[in-house]
């Protein structure tokens, strides 16, 4: 059976954690997604399914139970006390309009977790490229959803902190030649003291003072210690309520009055632009993809995961989670 209620798991699932000795998904379902009932009941525990659901006609709690018509795939549906109305138990989550099985969904989410490309997962979890790529995307959306509705969450700097601030083109070399590269403009600042960061493309590919100020005023608090190269899109920073040192790098790397450098936002574009690449290397030159894989940069960041197998693991059974369920509820 089925139990709607968290921490009462009646497929004898263990309590769902970071899943510590697990190291693929095989092993995961040999003993947690055994069944379509365990991978529902996981996902009711974790909050990727909802556990509580309201009958929009009758205005009382529904009740989860096995479906008695063959209209729910999953074997069970929400029902009010009168069993007049049912629901679906994929309602209100990222699960809802999706043809794929509960334990498919979370094989893509594991292999989303760890890192493959959508040929990839397609072929592991052995669906079609069209649901891979569906489901993905659909995971960057809510990345980019949850970016704006805590849009302050996501903004760095302030008093006492330093922003390095500098821009680089996205896109590839003309012709594959020499140094011209055609391609998108994107801003990026790194906080010095954690890491956290913002990158976003620039209004009309274009980096003139007006540009770039809209993009920072939008990304980095005010009273913030901001480091620039000479761009002279940059002057004046101290009009728009910021502290502004800069470092000539036709000259030196770092300051030597200041002390002021650039460097921990230039040792992150190499990262993002190894990011925003398609899986076999393609560069990204649509406004849409490339921001979409930007936000999804950020996110990542944000939540301090990396491609180690312990951070995952954790997105898998914990940050993606929870990024549902803040978005979904």
């Amino acid at each position: 059976g089925i139990n709607a209620e968290y921490g009462e798991t009646s497929c004898n699932m263990p309590t769902p954690n970071l899943f510590p000795d697990y190291l693929s998904f095989e092993d995961l379902s040999s003993q947690c997604f055994a069944t379509e009932p365990n991978c529902i009941q996981y996902c009711l525990d974790v909050g990727i399914l909802r556990d509580k659901q309201q009958c929009s006609t009758c205005n009382v709690p529904m009740n989860l139970e096995e479906c008695p018509t063959t209209r729910y795939r999953d074997g069970f549906c929400w029902s009010c006390p009168g069993k007049k109305h049912y629901g679906s138990i994929r309602r209100y989550s990222i699960l809802e309009n999706k043809k794929l099985t509960i334990r498919s969904f979370l094989h893509l989410l594991w292999l989303y977790s760890t890192h493959n490309s959508v040929s990839q997962a397609a072929v592991t979890a052995s669906v079609n490229v069209k649901t891979a790529r569906g489901m993905f995307k659909a995971i960057r959306q809510c990345m980019a959803e949850d970016i704006l509705d805590h849009q302050q969450d996501f903004k760095i700097g302030g008093v006492g902190e330093i922003v390095e601030v500098d821009e680089s083109k996205f896109g590839k070399r003309k012709y594959n030649r020499g140094k011209r590269v055609v391609g998108k403009w994107i801003l990026g600042g790194i906080q010095r003291s954690n890491g956290q960061m913002f990158m976003v493309e620039c209004e009309n590919n274009k980096r003139d003072h007006n540009t770039l100020m809209r993009a920072i005023i939008e990304h980095v608090h005010r009273g913030t210690l901001i480091v620039t190269d000479k761009w002279k899109g940059y002057l004046h920073l101290d009009k728009h309520g910021y502290r502004h040192e800069d470092v000539n790098h036709k000259r030196e790397f770092v300051n030597p009055l200041t002390g002021a450098h650039t460097n921990g936002i230039e040792g992150s574009w190499l990262h993002a632009k190894r990011h925003v690449r398609r899986g076999q290397g393609r560069v990204r030159t649509d406004s849409d993809a490339l921001g979409a894989a930007l936000q999804e940069y950020m996110w990542l960041k944000k939540h301090s995961i990396t491609r180690s197998d312990p951070d995952c693991r954790r997105l898998f059974s914990r940050e993606l989670p929870l990024l549902f369920d803040r978005v979904f509820s």
